[in-house]
């Protein structure tokens, strides 16, 4: 492999204009360390190493043949999970220097390369335009693709995709086809090739045109209606503006992606911090989920946002998904996901699903292949894709550190040119400091921007002990441009401090900087012989509580900090296992009687009409669901006499918990 260890590596071609603020590096120039990497390391012993454990599609050749992978039905969906897969799966295999597992997804791309048609369509001929949809596994494909190029150089990834998107086999604006902007407009950057500028332009516009209705349309992003569409959807195609922008310079197109994501903020996050989505957005209710597909498609999209603007607001965005929902909906030796992840969840079994959409089904069990086959692919992609943007590059060749993490970051600098390593040594999130050491053979200038976030208000950057007393606003960048000598040391001291977030039916929850802190729920754990979708190594979980979770914390912003105890205690094994978390919180609290289970017989179960609407049936079974949070006004006469003290953990290190919670007196 011709591997290059610059961090700004990518081709591009100098006849493209650039509008974004940053641009991405390659992906090996980072080395993730810490825990992000033990992350990794289990992924690729997991399931992304063992994908094939989740069953049908991944137990099939997926991309590495020239045969139809369904059962004679030709259908579109097995190949976008597959490449949810390839592309997580990559990235991964990139970041960890792993050959091995670079191999599995590298194995299924170069047969779909060396099978490109004379026209230039990649894939078997069944994916040729049938439906509407048929191409949205491509976009996914091309982002493996994309990211290989970054890596290796080649343009050969380029040319195939030029050429696919010129054979004109396909029309783009229709539903999720329209999201082939992105590798359109990608591949325009690097060729120059403005036709491809002017079919991603005419897309667009046409879908614009003839979906002017639906929620991601762009007159309807820039209002301030309420969106309802399907999330994964609503998050890939509303992140589209601020593409045509960073490639275009359009500011309303931007103003569209901006706005789509602030309407999310108002209507549907979650305090885990991914908006609500059980198929479709939701709202903000504590019993309200969202899929672990919505990880990774609305952290993608906020990045293209991050890089399009600049603002730390979504790096922030990201951060807060990445460091709470994602761990919270896997188990930690990720071999086991949900599809349906809550913040209020006292059990996950094969009947918990307690949203209306497939109500009593196995969606909210842990379990290689929890019901879906999305989620089994798209999980692979979210923690490579905080640790490929963890680090940036700005246009006069400075240096952003965007996400925080151990990592070092390799890249080259002035001329004569020299190699310059910044190392990256923090335990954060567990951690409020951040050290970053210069490694070179001389001195280098260059631009380090640190990203403050919206939830510090008295950050400081000190070199080599120093403070320097730079304006660290909270939500913005602060920058260092200087000539670093070889050993130096910046440290970036993030103080973190506890606060109360509101949610609906009068519940709270408590943060401590980006951290969500939950009440863990120690675990009655039976494997589900039933689940055909798992092996040995990997099984299917039915999850019981085993300790008391009916409580309601007794706390308010006035005495918050008299009242919380923030216990740091040293790392002892990777932080998110139960048991060796380095951060805990000491909270007072009353059990609440009568707040039970749900176990109905009967349910009400919404499934998707094939019109597109919404058709409800009643089932029958054994169900046991979370029960609904209790009002304030429906406490009287349920608190326990006698307070308590409870030990919250944060969010990610838990699979059953109670993040939202009932407030009570004091």
């Amino acid at each position: 492999m011709n591997e290059t260890s610059r961090m700004n590596c990518r081709p591009t071609s100098s006849a493209t204009p650039v509008y974004s603020a940053f641009e991405e590096v390659a992906l090996r120039s980072i080395t993730p360390e810490g825990w992000l990497r033990v992350w990794l390391e289990r992924q690729a012993t997991g399931l992304t190493g063992h994908i094939e454990a989740a069953g049908y599609p991944f137990d099939t050749k997926g991309w590495g043949t020239q045969r139809l992978i369904t059962k004679g039905k030709i259908i579109w969906w097995p190949y976008e999970q597959i490449a949810y897969w390839i592309d997580g799966a990559l990235r991964c295999a990139h970041l960890l220097r792993d050959e091995a597992l670079l191999r599995k997804p590298l194995d299924q791309i170069e047969f779909v390369l060396r099978h490109q048609a004379k026209d230039g369509f990649l894939g078997i001929n069944a994916l040729r335009p049938r439906e509407k949809e048929n191409q949205w596994p491509h976009v996914i494909l091309f982002r493996a693709l994309m990211a290989h190029a970054g890596v290796t150089g080649e343009r050969r990834f380029v040319e195939v995709i030029r050429r696919y998107y010129l054979s004109g086999t396909a029309d783009y604006s229709h539903g999720r086809e329209i999201c082939h902007l992105e590798p359109m407009l990608w591949a325009w950057r690097q060729t120059g090739d403005r036709r491809l500028l002017r079919l991603a332009m005419k897309a667009y516009r046409d879908y614009n045109r003839r979906q002017s209705a639906s929620d991601t349309a762009q007159r309807q992003l820039l209002s301030v209606k309420r969106a309802t569409d399907h999330g994964v959807n609503y998050n890939e195609i509303g992140k589209l503006g601020a593409l045509i922008h960073a490639h275009t310079g359009d500011r309303r197109a931007l103003a569209a992606a901006v706005n789509a994501y602030r309407k999310m903020d108002r209507d549907q996050m979650l305090i885990s911090g991914i908006p609500s989505s059980s198929e479709r957005l939701r709202g903000k209710d504590p019993l309200d989920s969202h899929e672990v597909c919505d990880i990774a498609d609305y952290t993608w999209g906020a990045g293209h946002l991050l890089l399009a603007t600049g603002r730390a607001e979504y790096a922030d965005k990201i951060e807060r998904a990445c460091l709470n929902a994602a761990p919270g909906a896997v188990t930690k030796d990720f071999k086991a996901l949900q599809y349906f992840s809550c913040p209020n969840q006292v059990l996950a079994t094969d009947k918990s699903n307690h949203n209306d959409y497939h109500r009593g089904w196995k969606w909210m069990s842990f379990r290689p292949n929890p019901g879906t086959e999305c989620c089994p692919g798209n999980v692979n992609r979210i923690l490579p894709n905080y640790a490929a943007r963890m680090w940036l590059r700005d246009h006069d060749g400075g240096v952003v550190a965007a996400l925080y993490g151990a990592s070092r970051l390799t890249f080259q600098v002035g001329k004569p040119v020299r190699e310059v390593t910044l190392v990256e040594e923090t335990e954060f999130p567990f951690s409020e400091h951040i050290e970053f050491q210069v490694r070179s053979n001389g001195p280098a200038t260059f631009s380090l921007r640190l990203r403050i976030p919206g939830w510090c208000r008295k950050a400081v950057i000190a070199l080599n002990g120093r403070d320097l007393r730079l304006r660290c606003r909270p939500g913005t960048f602060a920058e260092l441009r200087r000539t670093f000598e070889p050993n130096d040391r910046i440290t970036l001291t993030l103080p973190m401090e506890l606060k109360l977030s509101r949610w609906p039916r009068g519940g709270i929850g408590v943060e401590h900087g980006p951290l969500v802190y939950a009440l863990p729920i120690r675990e009655h754990r039976v494997i589900d012989r039933a689940e055909k979708n798992q092996t040995c190594d990997l099984p299917a979980w039915n999850l019981t509580p085993a300790s008391p979770w009916n409580y309601a914390l007794a706390v308010d912003e006035r005495s918050l900090e008299e009242r919380v105890s923030v216990v740091r205690r040293p790392a002892t094994g990777f932080p998110w296992d139960a048991g060796t978390t380095p951060c805990l919180l000491h909270v007072p609290a009353r059990r609440v009687s009568g707040w039970k289970i749900e176990r109905p017989r009967t349910v009400k179960v919404h499934y998707w009409a094939p019109n597109g609407g919404v058709r409800d049936e009643t089932e029958h079974g054994r169900y046991a669901f979370t029960p609904q949070l209790l009002a304030p006004q429906d406490l009287t006469g349920r608190l326990g006499k006698r307070l308590e003290t409870v030990t919250l953990v944060p969010y990610g290190c838990t699979q059953l918990r109670l993040a939202v919670f009932p407030v009570c007196a004091q």
